[in-house]
């Protein structure tokens, strides 16, 4: 298992050396911005002072993803006790070509999947040998992960469920006083940051813009009377008549285009300039307040969008198949998009996306909003159906389970433990799913953090089934059991 983790890394690390590291979020992650959580740009800092080099952050990254998912699978492995079990389980967990061309990125989604991963690890390793103390490391493995991308705070409450159902006694209420204290620490890491850095300023979050975004293809029953919200629906108007125009299975890809188009090659730098701002999260109050004033002109189209975009990323359809991406280059081709207005970068981030690229040594790069729209095939068919299936059955395991869960029965078997497990992984993919959709229409590097849970839930279910026909139950209930 160690080889085959090994030889992946490195085969990683040599197919991804000439993809450019920075994307569009890159620059406010290597200067902090107040958008952002702390957890990633302290790593950067890190690196950047440890080696004198911020570019080599990308392949650390990938063999700290390396060896995380390493010590998942140990702990599979003895969790399952089956060696051939579990060098299939490390070959699935290392089988995603899309987690790691993304760990070559200086992007959040590596390090919080690494925090997935030994969430997971630790999480099993509980379930045979539950305590307060390993409760704990729960705790603290979900404050990093929150502290580097904000929907892992799931990761608490699915805590909390473990230390309800698993946890005895006393030191149950010492588990879940550590799950509320850390939830707590890591909620306030940012802003204390944010303090030290920026004086002056204070945390902002693009939960607003995310806010926005879906609500920028909702048809408001009246704007209110509000220079910039009108603005915002002058602008946003032509691209959602042009959306809704477009087949159903084409218009998440057209969403997701428009949305970057509008906020920040439009609306953000638009605003900001009639302020006098010179960076784009300044404007993060004037954006929060149009978007929570369009959500509630149109409450009702905003909660579907949120369902159909929990729905996408639960199930992997924010990754286009081949023929999904030529039927929407075929429409586009037909049906030329909307043009839009654009205004320039303000000042602030077009001076942190030049630093970015002279001290990363590479181009500025053309990940940005105001390019054309463009759909490339990006993964094999097989691939992208197999990932589908993996995610769609993760996700009614874990809506399953947390059903069982609740199942009354006078004493616990080794079926019922193994349920609990994967209602509490179950409680951390749907949260983190669910916090993702609220704010996001779905990007596919989205769904790459959910991958160790993806993988672990079918895993320990097959291993219980196979170890139960063998006479061997993998976890041993829990004595008193409890039952919800």
């Amino acid at each position: 298992m160690a080889a085959m983790t090994l030889i992946v890394a490195i085969a990683a690390l040599w197919l991804t050396r000439s993809v450019d590291p920075i994307r569009s979020d890159t620059a406010s992650y290597l200067y902090f911005e107040p958008t952002r959580t702390v957890g990633y740009p302290a790593y950067l800092e890190l690196v950047r002072l440890l080696t004198g080099r911020v570019a080599l952050a990308a392949p650390i990254q990938t063999l700290v993803l390396g060896a995380a998912l390493f010590l998942l699978g140990w702990s599979f492995h003895n969790f399952a006790r089956r060696p051939s079990w579990s060098i299939a389980f490390q070959a699935l967990l290392l089988s995603s070509p899309l987690m790691w061309k993304t760990s070559a990125s200086l992007l959040t989604e590596t390090l919080a999947t690494a925090c997935v991963a030994l969430w997971c690890a630790q999480l099993l390793r509980m379930f045979r040998t539950s305590s307060a103390k390993g409760v704990a490391v729960l705790v603290a493995i979900a404050a990093i992960a929150t502290m580097i991308r904000p929907s892992m705070i799931a990761l608490f409450p699915a805590t909390a469920l473990f230390a309800v159902i698993r946890v005895q006694g006393r030191e149950r209420w010492r588990a879940l006083a550590a799950t509320v204290a850390g939830m707590g620490l890591a909620w306030v890491a940012t802003p204390l940051a944010v303090r030290l850095v920026y004086p002056t300023a204070r945390a902002t979050s693009p939960f607003a813009r995310g806010i926005l975004q879906h609500s920028l293809f909702c048809a408001p029953a009246s704007v209110a009377d509000d220079p910039e919200a009108q603005f915002v629906e002058r602008a946003a108007a032509p691209a959602r008549q042009y959306v809704q125009s477009a087949p159903l299975g084409i218009r998440p890809v057209l969403k997701r285009y428009y949305s970057a188009q509008l906020r920040f090659g439009l609306i953000i730098p638009a605003l900001g300039r009639e302020h006098r701002f010179s960076a784009g999260w300044q404007t993060d109050p004037i954006i929060s307040r149009i978007a929570w004033q369009r959500l509630g002109a149109n409450p009702l189209c905003y909660a579907a969008s949120v369902i159909a975009a929990d729905y996408r990323v639960a199930t992997n359809q924010i990754t286009l198949t081949p023929g999904e991406a030529r039927r929407t280059r075929d429409y586009i081709e037909t049906h030329p998009p909307v043009p839009l207005p654009t205004a320039a970068p303000l000042p602030y981030e077009q001076r942190i996306a030049d630093r970015a690229a002279a001290e990363i040594h590479a181009a500025p790069n053309a990940d940005q909003p105001n390019r054309e729209l463009s759909v490339p095939d990006k993964s094999p068919a097989l691939l992208v159906w197999t990932s589908r299936i993996l995610y769609s059955a993760a996700a009614a395991l874990g809506l399953v389970s947390l059903l069982v869960l609740f199942r009354t029965s006078p004493r616990a078997t080794a079926r019922d433990e193994t349920w609990k497990c994967v209602a509490v992984l179950g409680a951390a993919f749907h949260g983190i799913v669910g916090i993702t959709a609220i704010a996001e229409l779905g990007l596919s590097r989205y769904g790459i953090p959910l991958w160790p849970l993806v993988c672990v839930m079918p895993g320990i279910v097959a291993a219980a089934l196979a170890s139960r026909t063998a006479g061997r139950p993998v976890i041993i209930p829990a004595e008193p059991a409890l039952q919800l």
